[in-house]
C-alpha cells in the first residue's frame, strides 16, 4: 500500500481523525479473502498508517446483514403499498458508515436486499434504494393480488407477451409489447426505467388492442415511451443499453428497421 492508488486518492476525504479523536479509515478486502487492511492515508494517496483486521470478511458480512435487516424492518413495517426507499445518506447516518451507490458497502447491503424473501424488486440508483416488498410481508398493506397492490415489475415475473402498457387515467399511444419478463432489462435498463417498473397495475383487460395492462403512479408519457422502446422505436445505443439480449438477438436487433442510427 506504499504506493499511489486511484482508489485511496478519490477516498481521501474519508480518511480522518475526528473532534473526538476518532480515526476513520478505508478498508480494503481482496476478493474471496477472509482478512482486510485498514487504511488511513492522511490525504496522501497512498497507505500512509495501514493495519491488518483478521477475519475482516466475516465481520463486514454480519454488519450489513443488520443494515438488512432494519431497513426491511422499517419499510415492511411503515409501507402501505409495498414500495419503500430509502437515500444513501440517511442510511450513512444511520448506521455511522459511508455507504453510496458505487462504493463496496454500498454493493454488498445492494446485493443482500435483493436475496431477501420479503423484497421482491430492488433497484439502486445514485441518490437511493428504490424497493417493492412481497405484500405478505407488510402488515399495513391490503390483502395482495390487484385488489391491493401489485406493481408492473411484479407482474413481469409471468412472462407476459403481445400486450399494451396503459395509463390507468390519460390516453397515449400504445405498442404491442412482444415479450416482457423480470429479465427482459439490463440492470441499467432497470436504474433509468423504475418509475415504470413500480407503477401500480390497475387492471388487466381485453381491449381495443388485444390484452392492455392499466397502469397508475407514473406518467403516461413514460409508459408510452418504455412500450415504444421495448418494440425498438428507440436508437441502437439505448436498446443495447437497456434491453438485455444474446449475440444472436443483437445481430437480429442490428437489422431492426424500426430503430434509429
Amino acid at each position: 500500500m506504499l504506493r499511489d492508488y486511484e482508489f485511496i486518492r478519490n477516498n481521501q476525504d474519508m480518511m480522518r481523525v475526528d473532534s473526538n479523536g476518532i480515526t476513520h479509515c478505508m478498508l480494503v478486502m481482496g476478493t474471496d479473502l477472509p482478512d482486510g487492511v485498514l487504511i488511513n492515508s492522511e490525504g496522501s494517496s497512498y497507505g500512509r498508517y495501514t493495519a491488518i483486521l483478521p477475519n475482516a470478511r466475516e465481520f463486514v458480512g454480519g454488519r450489513i446483514r443488520e443494515m438488512a435487516d432494519e431497513i426491511i424492518k422499517d419499510g415492511t413495517s411503515q409501507t402501505e403499498n409495498g414500495v419503500w426507499v430509502i437515500n444513501w445518506d440517511e442510511i450513512s447516518w444511520r448506521f455511522g458508515s459511508a455507504v453510496t451507490s458505487n462504493n463496496g458497502v454500498g454493493e454488498l447491503l445492494y446485493a443482500e436486499l435483493l436475496e431477501r424473501d420479503e423484497v421482491d424488486q430492488c433497484i439502486a440508483t445514485e441518490d437511493d434504494i428504490e424497493m417493492i416488498y412481497h405484500l405478505e410481508h407488510c402488515p399495513r398493506c391490503q390483502s395482495g393480488g390487484i385488489g391491493g397492490f401489485m406493481s408492473l415489475f411484479s407482474l413481469m415475473g409471468c412472462n407476459l407477451e403481445d400486450v399494451h402498457l396503459c395509463h390507468a387515467d390519460e390516453d397515449h399511444d400504445l405498442a404491442t409489447v412482444v415479450e416482457l419478463n423480470q429479465n427482459t432489462l439490463t440492470k441499467q435498463g432497470k436504474q433509468d426505467w423504475s418509475d415504470v417498473l413500480s407503477a401500480k397495475v390497475e387492471r388487466i383487460y381485453t381491449g381495443y388492442y388485444g390484452l392492455q395492462i392499466g397502469l397508475s403512479g407514473c406518467e403516461a408519457d413514460r409508459l408510452r415511451d418504455f412500450s415504444f422502446m421495448l418494440a425498438g422505436q428507440c436508437s441502437c445505443k439505448d436498446y443495447y443499453m437497456w434491453v438485455r439480449q444474446d449475440e444472436t438477438e443483437q445481430a437480429q436487433n442490428d437489422s431492426h428497421t424500426g430503430m434509429e442510427m
